[in-house]
């Protein structure tokens, strides 16, 4: 032995070998799996079990020669001995398809590590954060379980125990089952992604996922439904179907192809809810109607439909009312507001409408409405005019008469005593009609159009209307009317609206344009005959001729007669045929350039009398001037071609532009009321909703029209569309 050698004692084999790693638990029965080896030993509490991802993004801890690490996976582990015991929860939750890992720690578990490296850098983030200064080093499967191979067995077995059938192998209930799951796995995933990515201002809540799966489709709301929000969406709902008239039926289609849509119950329960809300605030009064005549319509047919006629005939007898001073007190805080009305100035300007729609040859729907002329800008809308009488029936004095009595005394003592809003404001009002001559001349007491004494403004005689040494201005007073009527020629009943002067009696300009343009027209027609040159060349002339400025138009024998029979035009196709139908097609080119001058001239008048900015004095020289054109020799007019509409043109429409300056004549124009009339009778009078139902359920169309009003008065003021606030629509690649 050499010197300084020192002696070692032999090891024996078994201090050689290291210990071997024991498990002790009686796992899955009792939670505690208890670990040891030469190096280490732990108690494990296990929580939750976990479970291994899908292997396409399962993950190990040294690469796939480690141990796999599990998800939704929770410990409680115990290290160290009695003296110096730690007691940690550990959790693994894979985010974004990678492990995070947690260490919570304290007496309460109320401090925590973090790391999404690794469960070794979360284990030496323990340590550091237990003392910054010792250099402790665990080992990070360890420290987490994830090496206990009692867990890893049981994990497999589970796995094994629970692998998934497909979708179409599943119960109906397993599929909305399964469908939720994924629903719940999302709405974690975001909330995760949520409190990483976004501020906690930010206020972000999932509330759908739509998705496929296969061939089925699933739309989920996620969390507490929003109450305000369903109901705000159906309200929004029951306007639309208004507004585009979708009958209940047809919207319950829609809903049944979008879940975007509210269910269709849902949306009948709010319709219903505004119906009757609206209907405390704006009530609905019956009229009792005394049946009329069976006189038939002699006059052009507006709606020919057989269904809209066998409907409107079964209502014959039921009329409906809503009371003017009701609907006003709804809409003033709107018009206050929109600075329409000025309370310092609390004065309405009211117009009263009329219009009678012939449905078939025996029924007309009658409707008289009101509205604002403050309101100017909107006066064209037909849902700015507002019904305030409705019935289907014949359009007589006396049934007039009859239906507008509480009406008449409604606004009489308007005219007289003015009323009080909702806040005590005390408003006048300003009474002004318009309507067609037809239901003016009723409403006066006034003898027809083609009577001797016609006007309802000055006391003209059919022989003088070519006479020109007369000046005929408005002459008549309605007080005179009123203490007696027979007074003045042509009026041969009191008349039904006598609180309104007769200035503010205005003629309709589109009925003007109408009537005075089908006059040219067949004045036209009887030269042709009147040359001899009517005949099939000629109407296919006038054919070819419409087509071509694209106005639909066409001739007929009526069976049994002589007399060819030709197309109403509609009023923007008369406006057509004034302009562009080319003359010299019909005439010699002399001739044609006569009449042509005389139409544009008339075209020229039209436009100017809705022109606001027209000067009135003006305006009565060229219609003077138009008027002896027309009865010029050369024209071969005579002076009983004129018409009354004509001798209001030159007379009585310049002084409606200076007293009605404010306003302008267009303002007085019925064609919104007209539309509204003609759309509601094609739509209420159809099969789906009809007068009918059975028991208590049955209806009046006429009600419903009146509640449909109502609801639009409701959307006036709470415009659910427009508030309604549509989430953007973004495409994800």
């Amino acid at each position: 032995m050499e010197a300084n050698e020192i002696s070692l004692p032999l090891q024996t084999d078994q201090q050689v070998k290291k210990k071997k790693p024991v498990e002790i638990h009686n796992y899955p029965k009792e939670s505690i799996i208890q670990y040891s080896d030469s190096e280490r030993s732990y108690t494990y509490d296990i929580i939750k079990e976990g479970n291994y991802p899908h292997a396409t993004y399962l993950k190990y801890t040294k690469g796939q020669k480690g141990f796999r690490i599990p998800d939704n996976y929770e410990v409680k582990v115990s290290l160290r001995k009695p003296k110096t015991r730690q007691v940690v929860r550990c959790m693994i939750k894979y985010m974004e398809k990678n492990p995070v890992y947690w260490i919570y720690y304290g007496d309460k578990f109320q401090y925590h590590v973090k790391s999404e490296k690794s469960s070794s850098n979360a284990a030496c983030l323990y340590a550091k954060a237990l003392n910054p200064e010792i250099k402790t080093r665990y080992s990070g499967p360890h420290f987490f379980g994830l090496h206990l191979e009692i867990l890893q067995q049981a994990r497999d077995i589970h796995q094994r125990a629970t692998v998934l059938k497909s979708f179409d192998n599943l119960t109906s209930t397993g599929q909305n089952n399964r469908a939720k799951k994924i629903a719940k796995s999302i709405s974690t995933i975001f909330d995760q992604v949520t409190a990483k990515d976004c501020h906690s201002d930010d206020n972000l809540s999932l509330k759908s996922i739509e998705f496929d799966i296969g061939n089925n489709s699933f739309y989920l709301s996620v969390n507490k439904e929003n109450i305000e929000e369903i109901k705000h969406k159906a309200r929004a709902a029951v306007q639309a179907c208004d507004k585009g008239q979708v009958s209940r039926e047809g919207y319950r289609t829609l809903a049944s192809i979008s879940q975007d849509l509210p269910r269709e119950w849902k949306v009948s329960v709010e319709k219903r809810d505004i119906t009757r809300e609206m209907n405390e605030i704006i009530p609905i009064s019956l009229i009792n109607i005394l049946p009329g005549s069976d006189d038939f319509v002699n006059s052009e047919i507006h709606i020919n439909d057989a269904e809209i006629v066998h409907n409107m005939q079964q209502s014959i007898g039921k009329g409906g009312r809503r009371n003017v001073v009701d609907i006003l007190k709804y809409l003033i805080p709107g018009l206050i507001e929109r600075k329409i009305l000025d309370v310092m100035n609390p004065k309405i300007h009211l117009r009263i409408s009329g219009d009678g729609r012939n449905v078939g040859r025996k029924v007309k729907q009658v409707m008289i409405t009101c509205s604002i002329l403050d309101d100017i800008d909107n006066l064209y809308r037909p849902e700015n005019h507002y019904t305030i009488v409705l019935y289907p029936g014949v359009e007589k004095y006396e049934t007039l008469n009859n239906v507008l009595k509480s009406l008449a005394m409604e606004l009489r003592k308007l005219k007289e005593e003015g009323f009080k809003d909702n806040q005590n404001i005390e408003w006048k009002v300003e009474l002004y009609f318009s309507s067609d001559w037809k239901f003016l001349a009723m409403c006066l007491g006034l003898n027809a159009a083609n009577s001797r004494y016609f006007c309802p403004w000055c006391e003209v005689s059919k022989e003088q209307q070519g006479d020109f040494s007369y000046e005929w201005t408005i002459s008549k007073t309605m007080d005179q009317v009123r203490e007696d009527y027979t007074f003045y020629k042509g009026h041969i009943r009191p008349a039904i609206f006598d609180m309104i002067p007769l200035q503010h009696w205005v003629p309709d300009e589109l009925h003007i344009m109408l009537r005075i343009t089908d006059v040219l027209w067949r004045l036209v027609l009887d030269e042709l005959r009147s040359r001899n040159t009517w005949g099939e060349r000629a109407r296919n002339v006038i054919i070819e001729e419409m087509k071509r400025i694209d106005v639909k138009f066409h001739f007929w024998l009526e069976i049994g007669s002589t007399n060819w029979q030709y197309t109403s035009l509609m009023g923007q196709d008369k406006l057509v045929v004034l302009q562009h139908f080319d003359l010299s097609k019909l005439f010699p080119y002399s001739r044609a350039v006569q009449i042509r001058s005389l139409w544009d001239k008339f075209y020229l008048l039209h436009k100017a009398m809705k022109d606001s900015k027209t000067d009135a004095t003006q305006f009565s020289n060229d219609a003077r001037a138009w008027l002896h054109q027309f009865l010029d020799s050369n024209y071969f007019y005579q002076a009983s071609d004129i018409t009354p509409y004509m001798h209001v043109l030159v007379y009585h429409i310049p002084e409606m532009m200076r007293i009605h300056h404010n306003f302008g004549l267009a303002a007085f124009s019925c064609s919104a009321v007209e539309k509204k009339n003609h759309q509601q009778v094609s739509h209420f009078f159809k099969r789906t909703t009809k007068d009918g139902g059975t028991g208590k359920g049955r209806k009046s169309a006429i009600i419903d029209i009146l509640e449909y009003e109502n609801r639009l008065l409701y959307f006036k003021e709470h415009d659910e569309i427009d508030s309604m606030q549509l989430p953007k629509r973004l495409r994800v690649k």
